[in-house]
């Protein structure tokens, strides 16, 4: 019963549109949007709506949680489900919004600006969202966390991201060992790199700042990175450049 509920409101859902003032939004802060075939751009924001009406949103420490804070979140969400088939993040059980960094407890770095739960949380510092059409680079904290997420569907985040196909799945175990690898080796000689020196913290850290790379950077990421761009399509079931 729940299923078809969940299904019945999607399908209504995907027959509204968003208000002009979301879809400046989204032309002025989402830059992928200016690469997407007309298709995408439709999907895109059916995507977007699905997720501001079903993700559960929570504003912290006094913020008050915007349309416009949704809408952008969601934008930037939204361009990692261009290739999924019926999944609108339905796992994601609380998107938190920060009004700046994020105080953690009990932990080794008191600070984030975005973390990704294993009980399907995500949480994100606002001025990070915000300044990300700004960033000279491939940062995007809100593509990095759910990025997380995603790795977390198949019970664990640890970087081994669940693919519809054991030869696909055996050759991203395969590819991304290899470049991250290459990453840790790469940061420990200090050689300037393609993928955000973070990665090489953790084969989990490593698939989200390549997801991150991979929708904002793509060109560079193929041209320096093709295998990996290539597995990272496979998963996402989009070409983002």
């Amino acid at each position: 019963m729940l299923r078809l509920f969940r299904n019945w409101h999607i399908r209504r859902l995907l027959r509204e549109e968003l208000s002009p003032q979301q879809l400046q939004w989204l032309n002025e802060r989402i830059s992928i949007r200016a690469r997407l075939r007309p298709e995408q751009l439709r999907r895109h924001e059916a995507i977007v709506r699905v997720m501001i009406a079903r993700c559960p949103w929570e504003g912290c420490e006094g913020l008050q949680v915007t349309d416009e804070m949704r809408t952008l979140i969601a934008g930037h969400a939204a361009v990692m489900l261009l290739g999924a088939d019926n999944y609108y993040f339905d796992s994601v059980n609380a998107i938190l919004v920060f009004p700046g960094v994020i105080q953690r407890k009990d932990s080794e770095d008191p600070m984030t600006l975005g973390e990704a739960w294993s009980n399907g949380g995500i949480v994100l510092s606002w001025p990070e969202v915000r300044a990300t059409t700004y960033h000279r680079g491939a940062r995007n904290v809100v593509i990095h966390e759910f990025a997380h997420h995603l790795d977390g569907l198949d019970g664990e985040m640890g970087g081994s991201i669940p693919f519809r196909g054991t030869d696909d799945q055996r050759r991203w175990h395969e590819i991304s060992t290899r470049e991250y690898e290459r990453l840790v080796e790469d940061v420990r000689r200090d050689r300037p790199t393609v993928l955000d020196p973070y990665g090489a913290t953790n084969p989990a850290e490593f698939f989200a700042v390549a997801s991150e790379c991979f929708f904002e950077r793509p060109d560079r990421l193929r041209s320096h990175h093709a295998e990996l761009f290539e597995s990272l399509g496979r998963f996402y079931g989009f070409d983002p450049s």
